[in-house]
């Protein structure tokens, strides 16, 4: 087996990683965003990454290609219904409605996209350190 795959899996790994980040990102910047009732509040925002497959000499399909982003899926929350009368967004009967986001939550998925995202780029490092080696080794 080639060693050259390491790079591209470790490479996709990184645009997954990036793009979970962007949306934990989001979703932070936006957590305490505030509306009046009725109108649509923010969302929050995860990443599905499926793996890359690819197909054996003989057509199998194989594993371990790297992964992709096949979406980016939007909660279905409403938000929470907040009693603030003194907020200018508040509707006649003093509430507000601000995102259902656990800043919590947020954090933990931002520490794991940051780790994942360290992990992959390690990775891409070792590998051009082992091919500048390998190219170096003189006949």
């Amino acid at each position: 087996m080639s060693m050259f795959p390491s790079i591209s899996i470790a490479g996709s790994g990184l645009s997954v990683d990036q793009t979970w980040i962007d949306a934990v990102g989001g979703n932070i910047a936006n957590a305490q965003d505030q509306v009046t009732p009725g109108q649509p509040v923010y969302r929050e925002q995860s990443v599905v990454a499926v793996p890359v497959g690819g197909t054996s000499p003989l057509g199998q399909p194989t594993a371990g290609n790297g992964v992709a982003v096949q979406e980016i899926a939007v909660s279905n929350g409403k938000g929470v219904l907040t009693y603030n009368p003194t907020n200018p967004l508040a509707n006649k009967q003093g509430y507000i409605v601000t995102p259902n986001i656990n800043i919590g939550h947020e954090l933990t998925s931002l520490v794991e996209a940051q780790v994942n995202y360290e992990a992959d780029a390690t990775v891409l490092q070792n590998s051009d350190t082992a091919y500048k080696n390998v190219l170096s080794i003189k006949a």
